[in-house]
């Protein structure tokens, strides 16, 4: 009974600041030991980064089957006069786009195997233990009060608080991630990523049937002549329609390229950008924390 009036003397002296911080300590030790904070962020960071590469995949085939059709050419002769056409040549600003997309997916992909390296750091054990140590010798620091090598005591629980967030922050920003992800974003990068395969195929198909074996205009027999004169006439009427496929596919290119854009640099450059604000004003309030008025003397 002596000691545990003895703990709730010291728990009440010790101020709610103090608490907080044991408390912190304590959780941020369990949590370095077991490494399930750390095994669930990997499993996000590492099906953040396949979305990224299956994406950048699909830009790269996009490009592929566009830069075809910029290079397809439709030979059509109307009244013996020779004419070739590009109307894949409309995709031209699309190309543009999937192009700096593709870029984009690139340097998302980079940003996420960043973090992976990040969080292999963090849970490297050379580092668990030296959070071990300094966050155990922070709790002993807590409760003492007396002015005692105060500054050391001081300095300990610093580089406690400063281990701490280095430790978990890219678990956290892992975690806060694939949360966004899951609640706002999924659907979005599904249904888009599902058009522009769709639109690949349908780019593909259009130009696969510009590269029909055309008859020789140049061949000199009737039947020939005949054939050629009525392939060209068929691919003048046929060319509005090729290049209205072409327009359909170019609007629906350019929306969801534009929808993935944003969920990319939302989850790589928006979400890390915001947890770097927050530790770099957290390290601020830890150096100007005021550990002399209230975790370790009295007034």
């Amino acid at each position: 009974m002596t000691l545990l009036t003895s703990l709730k003397k010291t728990i009440i002296e010790a101020g709610s600041k103090t608490l907080f911080l044991a408390i912190l300590f304590i959780a941020a030790i369990i949590f370095n030991l077991n490494q399930t904070l750390d095994t669930s962020s990997k499993q996000h960071i590492d099906k953040a980064f396949n979305r990224a590469l299956i994406t950048f995949g699909i830009a790269k085939t996009l490009n592929g089957v566009i830069s075809v059709a910029q290079g397809t050419e439709v030979a059509i002769q109307p009244a013996g006069i020779g004419i070739n056409l590009t109307p894949g040549q409309i995709l031209d600003p699309v190309n543009d786009l999937v192009e700096r997309f593709s870029w984009i997916m690139l340097a998302s992909t980079t940003s996420l195997g960043i973090q992976k390296i990040f969080l292999i750091m963090s849970i490297w054990p050379a580092f668990s233990y030296l959070l071990v140590f300094f966050l155990t010798l922070g709790l002993l620091m807590l409760f003492k009060k007396t002015r005692k090598y105060f500054h050391l005591r001081v300095f300990i629980l610093r580089i406690s608080l400063i281990l701490i967030v280095l430790r978990f922050t890219v678990p956290l920003t892992g975690l806060a991630n694939e949360f966004i992800y899951q609640i706002f974003l999924e659907n979005e990068y599904i249904a888009s990523t599902e058009i522009l395969e769709s639109t690949t195929q349908k780019i593909d198909l259009i130009n696969k049937s510009d590269q029909l074996n055309q008859p020789d205009i140049n061949k000199k027999s009737v039947w020939e002549s005949a054939k050629a004169f009525y392939y060209s006439t068929s691919e003048m009427l046929d060319v509005n329609k090729k290049i209205e496929q072409y327009k359909e596919a170019a609007a629906e290119t350019t929306r969801h390229i534009v929808n993935l854009i944003v969920i990319f640099l939302f989850q790589t450059i928006i979400i890390p950008l915001g947890f770097i604000i927050i530790i770099y004003n957290f390290l601020k309030y830890i150096i100007k924390l005021n550990f002399r008025n209230h975790l370790i003397e009295h007034p």
